[in-house]
């Protein structure tokens, strides 16, 4: 009989247990739509509404900055590779052209520097002649066994200095 008795009462408390397990998931429910529904009858509060735009503008703001900071990165590396090639293709292609224009010291040229630039300049003084005589770019540059590359940039550069003398005389006359 005693048994039978522990095991009743056994039986009444999981029984209870249950019943206020069931009780208390009932209350959760009822107290989790109540507060939906004080949420949907609330008036919208500004200060809210303020915060989550803040909050999403300066994420927004974040990114478009980490973006903008990679695309220099990716620039600045790209800057860095094309002055490398082309400081290795002007010491190549005209040396005595470019080698006055980036030292910027005339007093520092030594006597082969300048034999150098004399040689140059006569090239580019024959390059100036033939293109006056009608002779086209290959032309020129098979006949004085200089790049083509090299004879269109003297090309250039000479008429940009005429323009540019146009443009000193349009301006000392107004």
């Amino acid at each position: 009989m005693a048994l039978h008795t522990l095991d009743l009462w056994e039986i009444a408390l999981g029984g209870t247990q249950i019943f206020l397990c069931g009780f208390i998931l009932l209350l959760l429910v009822r107290n989790r739509s109540r507060y939906k529904q004080m949420i949907r009858n609330a008036p919208i509060d500004e200060n809210a509404r303020n915060f989550n735009t803040e909050f999403i503008v300066e994420a927004v703001r974040q990114q478009t900055e980490m973006a903008f900071n990679h695309i220099l990165d990716t620039i600045n590396k790209e800057r860095h590779t094309l002055e490398a090639y082309f400081e290795l293709r002007e010491t190549q292609s005209a040396p005595g052209l470019f080698k006055s224009i980036s030292s910027g010291r005339n007093d520092a040229v030594s006597a082969q520097g300048t034999a150098e630039m004399d040689a140059a300049d006569a090239i580019y003084n024959e390059i100036e002649s033939l293109a006056d005589q009608g002779m086209s770019l290959t032309d020129i540059s098979e006949k004085l066994n200089v790049p083509p590359g090299e004879v269109d940039l003297v090309l250039k550069l000479k008429r940009l200095s005429a323009e540019s003398g146009k443009n000193k005389a349009s301006y000392s006359s107004a």
